[in-house]
């Protein structure tokens, strides 16, 4: 009964479930086992964990289709069954082949030719090389590994809180391809990564710890994470059990596994060891900020950096006190002076919800207003008993009257509001507007923040939290704190006292003023406004020059504290979403799964069927041993599953067609000899990945045709023989969910080829995420789409539709399902139009008429030339498209038709299947 109901239901609601169908089972006449039951002797001898041998490689009659040894384990048994092989394949279709499978991309026009007309020795070996050698080769294989290992970018408890750093795992793994890393340094890196980093040497030190995240994105449930680290923890040893040995170790959770050699005490030795394991901790709705990230450098070299950082912000701090040491009295002695001669022009007040124009406060006529060269207008926000929902809508615009006609409005200041405080005109006057806390003198704001809430077009200018300016800078409203409509400045007082926004004035003569002032966020009791006109009481004085020359400071100021928090910045130690060592101790037996209900202490160990190795290190976590255990070359396991895993990734099905199972209930490998050797050569290369790749791929087999008429029965041919398992011909495939989605945008021309990095995800500060609004973001990108978001429980649209990994649970083969919505997508989706519309224009760039536009799109797309039915087809599909549209823009009517053409050459079989 060990069915997975606490991914549906609450624990109150699994024990609930669970009892009903107890009761159920038990009226139906099921009896209750007295005891658990015990692994069979067949168990014990499963032929998985027999050591790997080293068979002899087979002698075959017809020696002329070999290539290498794995041609002639495959031909012995097609000779037994009486087939013969399918003949090779043609060099268009192999280089297609090659290419996608090594790349998850096509190949180029160039790539094809260069390859068809290369007749000398080797041509393909080079070409697997090169592709061996590209950076998407790691993006297409760390896909591959990171279904097994069910990424995802999200937590996948009932807020599906997002991982931030989870990225960097992913570009580990993408990397470890790419650099060939040995696979059993692969496997205990993500094992034990942070235990083999502290060994050294430091510049291998961060990609170590960043493994880890290999155990870190386990799965997180319920609404506590805390409260259900148990199931967590099984999450962690059922993916280490199938990805890295082939076994379903999870089953041992609740009793002794059913049917394989491995009993609870092997599952509790295991959970002891991740139990003494400190996983990353990503948020949940009661505690909604992430904790416990690992750092990316060693405490020692943290220590030195940390100190060498306290010597600098010193001599930084001791400037700021010199500067600071005396802005505040000046301030206030300016604000005193400027005030003698204040002439107030206009004020009111703003209920909540309302706003007036200024004119409807005017107390001197704001049409004609006399100014001198140094005198300052000042435009004052006010709280009233409470200044929280006070975020203030303000236009405002002065203009000269007569003169040049310059004019000067705040809507200048939306697009670049960072560009400085005090913050330059149009005309050159480097001090025009000052953003000022006037509660207690005119204190200039110096705080400056970018992308407030997470949201690129709103900055501001604060002192403190309040008071402050601000913009959004956007063609549309911005949902915040409230909704701030488009391309807007906006002030808000602090609980001290007003904000102010002064101008310096650079004229002698009359300007005009208009504005309005009006409530941004409802809710509050509204604020008063002041407009003023400041004159230097001392004739000749300049008060714009005093404003300035504060302001001056102010930028000093600034610069200064910029240049800390950089140092800050650069500073900072990075982190990783991983693991690291806890309080090293050994798990008790839960019963029947029940982590309340404690049994027998369990020593940490390995499993039994395994050699039941115990900790020769009991005070850590036992990770470090772990890794050994597993990656030793003389588990029979680990590198069967692997080259397995490789096989079926080039082949579409494994010589074991259960890759996470090779228990009792899995399959039995079609070709054991051909496994083992494949095993036993992996481990005696180092464990070589991209040898491996290459073995397989240099075969006849992997060369061979994948068309039937070419694979043919002889005489005495046996008729029960699968077909398939003999590897008589290559399988046709289609193209999985990412390499569709790469396909496309690559022939477009937008697929952007860079390494994706971290996503845009909302400040964690800001993170309060529920059950009801859970984390639901999408982020578009045009990077492949290994870099695209994973959510755990809401899965991309176009991944569920194209049968995209389920990045809940480990999926060692996707499932390929053919179904109508599949076809409408290809017909009416946004994102298949826009690429067939660069497609389109990328073919009329490329070509001047009709038939030289089919020529390039059946390069590009096809990586062939069109045959003369293919060319009359083409034709008459165009020029009868064309005919039934709109005649008034021909331009427009060629390129809608070529679009529509570009459409039929993307959604058909030839683009989505590889032979």
């Amino acid at each position: 009964l060990r069915a997975r109901v606490h991914m549906t239901f609450s624990p109150r609601r699994s024990a609930t479930f669970c009892c009903l169908l107890l009761s159920a089972l038990m009226l139906a006449g099921a009896v209750w086992p007295q005891a658990p039951a015990k692994p069979t002797p067949a168990a014990s001898k499963l032929w998985s964990v027999q050591p790997v041998r080293q068979p002899r490689v087979p002698v075959t009659k017809n020696t002329t289709w070999t290539k290498n040894a794995i041609d002639s384990f495959l031909l012995n048994k097609m000779e037994r069954a009486g087939v013969r092989p399918s003949g090779p394949a043609d060099r268009r279709t192999l280089i297609r082949r090659a290419t996608y499978d090594l790349t998850g991309l096509p190949p180029t026009p160039e790539e094809i030719d260069a390859f068809v007309t290369d007749k000398s020795p080797g041509a393909f070996e080079r070409v697997v090389d090169r592709l061996l050698a590209s950076q998407h080769y790691g993006e297409q294989y760390g896909r591959r590994w990171m279904d097994v290992v069910r990424y995802a970018d999200t937590a996948g408890e009932n807020t599906d809180h997002p991982l931030p750093h989870a990225w960097r795992y992913r570009n580990w793994v993408i990397s470890a391809f790419n650099q060939n890393k040995p696979y059993n340094e692969f496997l205990k890196e993500q094992i034990a990564g942070d235990l083999i980093a502290a060994q050294g040497p430091s510049e291998k030190y961060a990609g170590r710890v960043t493994a880890t995240g290999y155990l870190a994105i386990a799965r997180r449930f319920g609404h506590d994470i805390d409260q259900d680290m148990h199931l967590t923890l099984e999450d962690t040893i059922d993916t280490v059990g199938k990805s890295m040995l082939g076994l379903s170790i999870g089953c041992a959770r609740c009793h002794d596994h059913k049917y394989d050699p491995i009993t609870a005490k092997d599952y509790y030795g295991l959970y002891g060891i991740f139990s003494s394991t400190k996983f990353s901790y990503p948020g949940c709705e009661p505690k909604q900020q992430p904790k416990d990230l690992v750092p990316l450098v060693s405490q020692a070299v943290r220590a030195t950096n940390d100190k060498i950082l306290q010597e600098k912000l010193a001599v930084l701090d001791s400037q700021v006190s010199g500067i600071t040491g005396t802005l505040p009295e000046e301030s206030r002695r300016l604000q005193s002076r400027s005030q003698r001669a204040a002439v107030v022009l206009a004020e009111g007040d703003i209920a909540d919800g309302s706003g007036k124009d200024i004119s409807a406060g005017q107390k001197l006529p704001l049409d004609r207003v006399a100014v001198r060269k140094g005198d300052v207008l000042l435009l004052s926000i006010s709280p009233k008993a409470n200044h929280g929902a006070d975020t203030t809508l303000v236009e405002w615009g002065i203009s000269e009257v007569g003169g040049q006609g310059r004019t000067w409005s705040i809507s200048d200041l939306v697009h670049e509001l960072a560009a400085g405080n005090p913050h330059a005109d149009r005309y050159g006057n480097r001090a025009a507007w000052c953003f000022l806390d006037s509660h207690d003198g005119y204190a200039f704001m110096s705080d400056k923040h970018l992308f407030i809430d997470g949201q690129r077009s709103l900055s501001s200018w604060q002192a403190g939290d309040t008071p402050s300016v601000l913009v959004n800078s956007s063609d549309m409203p911005v949902r915040a704190w409230t909704t701030l409509p488009a391309r807007s400045f906006f002030m808000h007082p602090g609980p001290k006292g007003p904000v102010a926004l002064a101008w310096l004035c650079p004229i002698d003569g009359e300007v005009g003023l208009v504005g309005r002032i009006a409530d941004a966020h409802p809710g509050g009791d509204g604020v008063g406004w002041s407009i003023q006109r400041l004159s230097s009481p001392t004739a000749g004085a300049s008060l714009s020059q005093e404003f300035a020359a504060l302001g001056a400071k102010s930028v000093d100021l600034q610069r200064v504290q910029a240049t800390k928090n950089e140092l800050i910045r650069l500073a900072a130690v990075q982190v990783a979403f991983a693991v690291a060592e806890a309080e090293p101790k050994n798990a008790r037996l839960h019963e029947r799964g029940d982590p309340t209900a404690l049994g027998e202490e369990v020593p940490r160990k390995f499993l039994a069927v395994l050699g039941d190795q115990r900790l020769k290190a009991p005070k850590s976590s036992g990770r470090l041993e772990l890794a050994d255990w597993i990656a030793n070359p003389t588990n029979p396991l680990t590198a069967r599953v692997f080259v397995n895993r490789v096989w079926q990734w080039h082949f579409g099905r494994g010589l074991v067609k259960t890759p996470n199972d090779f228990g009792t209930r899995g399959a039995a490998p079609t070709h054991p000899e051909l496994l083992d050797y494949l095993a036993d050569r992996f481990v005696r290369s180092g464990w070589n990945m991209k040898a491996l790749h290459r073995l397989i791929m240099l075969s006849a087999a992997y060369q061979s045709s994948s068309l039937r008429a070419t694979a043919q029965r002889t005489p005495n041919a046996v008729d029960h023989v699968d077909r398939t398992d003999t590897y008589t011909l290559f399988q046709r495939r289609r193209l999985t969910a990412e390499e569709l989605r790469d396909s496309l945008l690559a022939v477009s021309g937008e697929l952007d080829q860079t390494p994706g990095e971290a996503h845009p995800f909302p400040p964690e500060s800001g993170w309060s995420f529920t059950q009801h609004a859970p984390f639901a973001a999408e982020y578009e990108t045009n990077k492949r789409s290994v870099y695209l978001m994973q959510k755990r429980n809401r899965r991309a649209r176009f991944f569920a539709l194209f049968d995209g990994a389920d990045p809940n649970s480990s999926t060692p083969l996707r499932e390929i399902t053919t179904v109508p919505t599949q076809a409408l997508y290809f017909m009416n989706d946004p994102f298949v139009h826009s690429c067939a519309e660069k497609f389109a224009q990328r073919i009329r760039e490329g070509a001047r008429t009709t038939p030289e536009h089919i020529s390039v799109a059946y390069r590009q797309a096809l990586g062939r030339k069109p045959s003369s039915v293919e060319m009359q087809e083409a034709q008459t599909f165009i020029r009868n498209y064309t005919a039934g549209l709109n005649q008034v823009a021909p331009e427009q009517n060629e390129q809608s038709a070529m679009a529509a053409f570009a459409r039929l050459l993307l959604c058909g079989n030839e683009f989505l299947y590889v032979d």
